[in-house]
């Protein structure tokens, strides 16, 4: 079983990393390859950093050395974590751009059917979370994903994994990615 993750923010220690690590962590422990991309280092890769819708089909003409490898291992994973802080009410332009870029990917129907989850930070408890994780959905859903959502027996909450910065220091943000873990793990056991 492999599960990647997509840190949205341009901080490879920040809020968003420490929630991915704890997901992660949890994943490792019960034998779960994983692996996290910055999608600041993704994006800063490529010829330009933002589609341009340059061909129908996309060509990957723009496609840099890092994009081509994340897209391979989305594909090649069993679920994906995406990560955002928030921004102006929505995920990071960062994180944005590799959605924007996956049009091949749809295309060629490359994660149809896999398995996503989606974390926001925050600078304040209601500082727009929710609706950063319903964007992160969309572009999930765009994409055939199929978004993980709780379950009975763990309550991750309704949407996603949401905190308040400092992420550490947020006790129930912490607890919600721990059963975050459990929900894909308990996805990726159930076939």
């Amino acid at each position: 079983m492999r599960v990647i993750a997509v840190n949205g923010s341009h901080k490879h220690d920040g809020n968003c990393a420490f929630l991915i690590n704890v997901i992660l962590d949890d994943l490792k422990m019960k034998g779960v390859e994983t692996k996290v991309y910055n999608a600041h280092e993704v994006i800063s890769d490529c010829k330009h950093p933002f589609c341009i819708s340059c061909s129908s089909p996309c060509s990957r003409v723009c496609y840099g050395q890092k994009l081509t490898e994340l897209f391979y291992d989305m594909q090649s994973s069993d679920a994906i974590i995406f990560a955002s802080p928030v921004y102006f009410g929505t995920m990071s332009g960062q994180l944005k751009c590799i959605f924007d870029k996956t049009r091949d990917v749809r295309a060629k129907k490359a994660v149809l059917g896999k398995l996503g989850i989606a974390i926001a930070c925050g600078a304040s408890k209601y500082g727009g979370q929710e609706k950063t994780v319903s964007a992160i959905h969309d572009c999930m859903l765009v994409n055939g994903m199929t978004v993980i959502g709780p379950s009975s027996s763990s309550a991750m909450g309704h949407m996603g994994v949401c905190a308040s910065a400092p992420a550490n220091e947020d006790e129930f943000a912490i607890s919600r990615a721990h059963m975050a873990a459990e929900r894909i793990y308990e996805e990726l056991t159930a076939f």
